[in-house]
C-alpha cells in the first residue's frame, strides 16, 4: 500500500474518531447528560484510539501493530457498546440496581465494586437517554467501533509486504 493512500486512510480515522470524542462532550457538558460506567469506558477507548491514530499518522513504520493494536482497542469498545445495548434491552425489572456516581464508588467502594461497574455496567447504564434515526448512543458508538475494527482489520491486510 502507497505511503499516500494510507496516510489518507488514517487521517480519516482520526477525523471521524476526533468528532466522535467531541460528541461525547457535547452530549455531557451542553446537553447534560452523565455518562455512566460503561459510556466512560467507551469513552476511554476513543480516547485510546485517538491517541494511537494521532502517533501513528502519516507513517508506515509499525504497520501492522497500529492496526492489530486499533482491531484489539475498537472489539473492547464493541464489547462495551454491546454490554449496554443488551443491558437496555432487558424490561424494568430485570435491569440491575442504579449505583452512585463513579467518583463516589472510587472514594467509598472496595476497587472490585468500581472495577465491576466499569466492566459490567450498572442500572444507569439501561437508561436510554438519547436515541437518533431510533438508535440509542450506544447503538452509534456500536457502529463506530465496528467501523473501526473492520478499517483496522482491512488495512492490516493491506499492509503487508509482499513475499
Amino acid at each position: 500500500m502507497k505511503k499516500l493512500t494510507y496516510k489518507k486512510i488514517q487521517l480519516v480515522l482520526v477525523l471521524v474518531t476526533f468528532f466522535v470524542l467531541f460528541a461525547s462532550f457535547y452530549f455531557q457538558y451542553f446537553l447534560g447528560l452523565r455518562p455512566c460506567p460503561l459510556c466512560i469506558m467507551q469513552r476511554l477507548c476513543v480516547f485510546l484510539l485517538l491517541g494511537l491514530l494521532g502517533l501513528s499518522l502519516g507513517t508506515l513504520k509499525k504497520a501492522h501493530f497500529v492496526c492489530l493494536t486499533q482491531v484489539v482497542i475498537s472489539c473492547a469498545g464493541l464489547f462495551f457498546s454491546l454490554r449496554q445495548l443488551w443491558l437496555q434491552s432487558l424490561p424494568a425489572g430485570k435491569a440491575p440496581a442504579c449505583m452512585p456516581d463513579l467518583d463516589v464508588l472510587i472514594r467509598y467502594f472496595p476497587w472490585q465494586t468500581v472495577a465491576r461497574a466499569l466492566f459490567w455496567g450498572a442500572g444507569d447504564c439501561a437508561e436510554v437517554t438519547w436515541t437518533m434515526a431510533g438508535i440509542s448512543m450506544p447503538g452509534w458508538t456500536a457502529l463506530y467501533f465496528l467501523f473501526m475494527a473492520l478499517t483496522g482489520l482491512l488495512l492490516y491486510f493491506l499492509t503487508r509486504t509482499p513475499s
